[in-house]
């Protein structure tokens, strides 16, 4: 029987392993979001307390690597969860090589306590039927929990859209202020913004995935910064300050150093008592904006949403987003 080995990521073998890995995550993708090597090599060698992860292969018979794992685990909450992605080279495909790593990610997932396994997927929109990765998902016991669309936007925007939206916007939001910053959270802002990050789980659609509130507090912000900065990441928020104070919302966009050509729509969330006042479409229109004066230069937008949030598509559709393919997570409960 096959049998899959650890991967030290500081070892020679992590290179060959990231090359099988990044092959099968961006196969017949025209639009891959696979993190670049310096960006895993940091976050596989970071220990923050909130995350641990591990990589695992399975060797062909000339001894290279014919198949990969990826392993995280939460740490500090959603502890009963592990994430899971696999992926064979495809000249060796159907060998038993995937199976191998999928019962390695099930040890190690009794190993660790973890009574939930989670996997992503992405998925043409012409596909008929099963695609191979869908077919060994659900071969082990896993099935669809949670579908979200991958959309793309062509960056710089004009900077005549983006008066125009602000100003339709600006009406429904009046006596709210908007505020960015770029990589570090202002102190006078940080516990307000990581109570905001703590219910991001709950708020956004998240369909049947098994899901609890991240525990999140000013440490957890920081180490979320540093983190970026290590891969080379940089990041531009903007936050919506009700009449009253408080934090009404929020939005992300991370440019890497290592993956110069995109850029990522992280997190957006508005909450509940301050919907209804544009600020969805206010706050990704100042964070465009805030963006593009330090990166001017073309760029491709990621975003990933489910379909239900229709508030969200909405806003991503003026914008000019438009879909390349359907993110699926899939998963098992023991």
């Amino acid at each position: 029987m096959l049998t899959a080995e650890r991967v030290e990521v500081r070892g020679p073998g992590f290179g060959e392993w990231y090359r099988v890995h990044r092959e099968a995550q961006d196969e017949g993708r025209a639009y891959p979001v696979t993190w670049s090597q310096e960006e895993m090599f940091v976050s596989l060698s970071r220990v923050d307390g909130y995350w641990e992860r591990e990589i695992w292969a399975v060797r062909d018979d000339a001894g290279a690597i014919a198949g990969t794992l990826l392993l995280a685990f939460p740490m500090s909450d959603n502890t009963s969860r592990v994430e899971a992605g696999i992926g064979v080279r495809a000249d060796v495909r159907r060998r038993g090589y995937g199976a191998a790593l999928a019962r390695t990610a099930e040890e190690r997932a009794t190993e660790y306590g973890r009574t939930v396994v989670v996997s992503a997927l992405p998925v043409p929109f012409d596909a008929v039927g099963d695609t191979p990765g869908q077919a060994f998902a659900r071969r082990f016991g896993l099935s669809v929990a949670n579908v979200e669309v991958h959309r793309v936007l062509e960056l710089p925007l004009d900077e005549g859209l983006l008066d125009e939206l602000a100003q339709e916007a600006a009406r429904y939001h009046e006596g709210y202020e908007l505020r960015s910053w770029q990589d570090r959270c202002p102190e006078d802002l940080i516990d307000a913004y990581a109570a905001l990050q703590a219910t991001f789980n709950l708020e956004a659609p998240q369909g049947e995935l098994e899901v609890e509130a991240q525990a999140y507090d000013a440490a957890r912000v920081r180490s979320t910064e540093d983190h970026s900065l290590e891969q080379g990441r940089h990041g531009w928020m903007t936050v919506a300050i009700a009449p009253d104070g408080t934090l009404a919302g929020h939005t992300e966009l991370y440019h890497g150093e290592n993956d110069p050509g995109n850029v990522y729509q992280w997190g957006t969330l508005v909450s509940p008592a301050h919907r209804g006042h544009r600020l969805g479409l206010a706050l990704k229109v100042r964070n465009h904006r805030e963006l593009q004066r330090s990166r001017p230069q073309p760029l491709v937008a990621h975003t990933f949403n489910a379909e239900t949030n229709t508030a969200m598509n909405a806003v991503n559709a003026r914008l000019g987003f438009r879909p390349v393919e359907r993110a699926e997570e899939w998963q098992r409960k023991n």
